[in-house]
C-alpha cells in the first residue's frame, strides 16, 4: 500500500535533516524544533528568547519552536529565507552584508515540509524577519506569537494570569465560557485575547502596546522594503512588507489564528469566506478574506496608507 502523501513528506523531512542540513557550527540566534511536528528546546549555554507557531518559516502542526540566543554569537542572524526542495522546506539563517548587500548564511536546515502549492518548480525564497527587543526587554508572550516588548516582570505576570485564567472564569454570563468573575476584565493583549485579569492589568497592557513601538531594536537594511525603528513587517499574508507597530503585527497573527472561528459555518453571500455576524473582511489586500472585527479591518486600511511614509529614507 503507498503512504499517503503528507507520510512521505514527513519521512523525507526527517532523512535529510538527519543527513544531509544540519545546523552550522556558528553561534547565532537560531529558532529551534522543526515543523511539522516541534518540539523546541535550547541547548545548553543558550537562552531562550522567544516562542512561535512559525518562527523561521515552517508551521508547527503540533508543539512549538522557540528562539534560542547565545550571547558569544559571531553570526548574527537578522533574515530567515526559505525555500522548498521537493517535499522539504530548507531554511537559511543570515544577513545582508553591507554595503555589498551580498547574503551571508550563517545557518542552512530542514525546517518543515512543503506541500504541493509551496513546491511549484522555481518558487521564490520567502523571507522572514525578527521583530527583536532592545536590551533589557522580551517578547510579552501573553498570547502565542505576541511579541510585544516588555519587561521580563511583566513577561513573568503574563504567564501567571495565563495559568490562572480558568479560576476567574464565570460560565453562563453574558459573554458564555469568556465570561469573567466580578472585578476582572478582559486583558485584551490583542483584540482577542480573554484572559480575564484585574483592571489595572489591562491598563498596563495597553500601556505596554503603545510604547512597544519604542522598544524594538533598531531596523536592519532590506533594501526598499526596510522599516523605519520602531517599525517591523506586517505579514497579515504572505510577502505582506507593509509597515506596521509591532502589537499591529501581533495583531495580525491573532486574526489568522482565529480565522476559520469566524466564518460562517452553513457559508453566505460570498460563499465559505462569508464571515460571522460581527466580522468582515480584513482586506490587506483585495484577496486578504481573513474575519476581522470592523476596528481592526479600519486599522488595516490606515496602516496601509500610511506604508509609505514608515519605511527607512522616507
Amino acid at each position: 500500500m503507498r503512504r499517503p502523501l503528507f507520510h512521505r513528506h514527513v519521512a523525507a523531512l526527517l532523512l535529510l535533516s538527519a543527513c544531509v542540513l544540519m545546523p552550522r557550527s556558528a553561534r547565532a540566534d537560531t529558532w529551534r524544533g522543526t515543523a511539522p511536528f516541534c518540539s523546541g528546546e535550547c541547548k545548553p549555554g543558550e537562552v531562550q528568547k522567544g516562542v512561535s507557531d512559525s518562527g523561521d518559516g515552517g508551521y508547527c502542526v503540533t508543539g512549538h519552536k522557540v528562539l534560542c540566543g547565545n550571547a558569544a554569537q559571531t553570526c548574527p542572524v537578522r533574515e530567515t529565507k526559505t525555500k522548498c526542495y521537493g517535499a522539504v522546506m530548507v531554511c537559511d539563517n543570515g544577513f545582508y552584508e553591507s554595503p555589498t548587500k551580498n547574503w551571508h548564511s550563517c545557518a542552512k536546515y530542514a525546517c518543515g515540509i512543503c506541500l504541493g502549492f509551496e513546491s511549484a518548480p522555481g518558487n521564490t525564497p520567502r523571507s522572514f524577519t525578527a521583530d527583536i527587543c532592545k536590551q533589557g526587554f522580551v517578547w510579552r508572550e501573553a498570547t502565542k506569537d505576541d511579541h510585544a516588548c516588555v519587561t521580563p516582570a511583566t513577561r513573568s505576570q503574563a504567564a501567571a494570569d495565563n495559568a490562572a485564567a480558568a479560576g476567574r472564569r464565570a460560565p453562563g454570563g453574558a459573554f458564555g465560557a469568556d465570561t469573567c468573575k466580578q472585578g476582572f476584565v478582559w486583558r485584551e493583549a490583542v483584540a482577542s485575547d480573554h484572559v480575564c485579569v484585574t483592571p489595572q492589568i489591562r491598563a498596563a497592557v495597553a500601556a505596554d502596546n503603545h510604547a512597544t513601538s519604542q522598544r524594538v531594536a533598531a531596523a536592519q537594511n532590506y533594501g526598499s522594503d526596510t522599516c523605519k525603528p520602531g517599525f517591523v513587517w506586517r505579514e497579515a499574508i504572505r510577502d505582506d512588507h507593509v509597515c506596521v507597530t509591532p502589537a499591529a503585527r501581533s495583531q495580525a497573527k491573532a486574526d489568522n489564528a482565529a480565522a476559520a472561528s469566524r466564518r460562517s459555518p452553513n457559508g453566505g453571500k460570498s460563499g465559505p469566506d462569508s464571515c460571522k455576524p460581527g466580522f468582515v473582511w480584513r482586506e490587506a489586500v483585495p484577496a486578504d478574506h481573513v474575519c476581522v472585527t470592523p476596528q481592526v479591518r479600519a486599522a488595516t486600511a490606515a496602516d496601509t496608507r500610511q506604508a509609505d511614509g514608515r519605511k527607512a529614507g522616507q
